[in-house]
């Protein structure tokens, strides 16, 4: 039974709270759509490059079909599928263009403030109060700056799924548009999502834990080499990780797709104002 999220006649500007409140609403109510749709998506990733585009397709449509129960007008997965598949290779060249930008933004703040490390270094000293300070404050400087180009990159699939958007570069360009002046409040978003799903992963990462803890324990206590129940424990650990790495990927990716159609629905909401509508619907 859908539940009623919102109206087209009634789109009022949502807080930080209601953001994240509305997400986790949207992914308990519609937990067995979701949750089977992004299982498919894991699976697909299996498969290269088919598989992937696949895998995003399949993200992309968590999103569309979380965006019209929050504008009153849910679809069928049928529906959403036939939708997205009319532009399904964009889907994955919008997330190869932002990881090749969020990669290189990466890679240049990382030389610039290498450069600025032995300069300070070189001034101060390495050892000094002042340089691990200064370290500090330039860290925390270009994590922000990533942090925001992250949250101008954000929602590209969004556009795809939902508007007459077909083109990849005119995604992201969108996605650009509709988070101009809302960066520092995505980061707070961003940054309250992942403390509700970090217990999920790190629960997950605990067998990697244990393996490489018991394999780094043994090494260090004098063995030449492991022995086969040694490596049995180790690889049946890691193997675990894997699976359990897995399965907490297909249960945080349907809220972190709900997360990202209740920040598009409210971004479009304070530019645009009423009369949200799915563009393009097929029934």
């Amino acid at each position: 039974m859908s539940e009623n999220f919102g109206t087209t006649s009634s789109v009022q500007p949502l807080s930080v709270g209601n953001v994240v409140s509305a997400a986790v609403k949207l992914y308990r109510s519609h937990f067995q759509q979701y949750l089977g749709l992004a299982f498919q998506a894991i699976l697909w990733a299996i498969i290269p490059i088919y598989g992937w585009a696949k895998f995003y397709a399949l993200h992309a449509t968590i999103s569309r079909l979380a965006f019209g129960e929050l504008v009153n007008q849910p679809e069928s997965i049928r529906s959403a599928k036939h939708h997205i598949n009319s532009r399904f290779w964009s889907f994955w060249l919008a997330q190869i263009i932002v990881t090749i930008i969020l990669f290189f933004l990466n890679f240049g703040l990382a030389i610039i403030k290498g450069i600025i490390t032995r300069i300070l270094g070189g001034i101060f000293g390495n050892e000094s109060v002042v340089f691990v300070l200064l370290n500090i404050v330039f860290s925390l400087a270009t994590l922000v700056i990533y942090l925001w180009f992250f949250s101008r990159l954000f929602l590209p699939e969004l556009p795809l799924a939902i508007e007459d958007i077909r083109d990849a570069g005119e995604a992201i360009g969108r996605s650009w548009e509709l988070t101009k002046g809302h960066a520092w409040r995505l980061q707070v978003i961003i940054l309250i999502a992942s403390l509700i799903t970090l217990p999920i992963i790190v629960l997950a990462m605990i067998p990697f834990a244990f393996g490489i803890g018991y394999f780094v324990t043994l090494a260090l206590s004098g063995g030449t080499e492991p022995s086969i129940d040694v490596s049995n424990t180790f690889w049946m650990l890691i193997f675990l990780g894997l699976i359990l790495l897995l399965l907490a990927n297909v249960l945080v990716t349907p809220f972190w797709q709900a997360i990202k159609a209740v920040v598009y629905y409210d971004l479009r909401s304070r530019r645009e104002g009423l009369g949200l509508k799915l563009r393009d619907r097929e029934i």
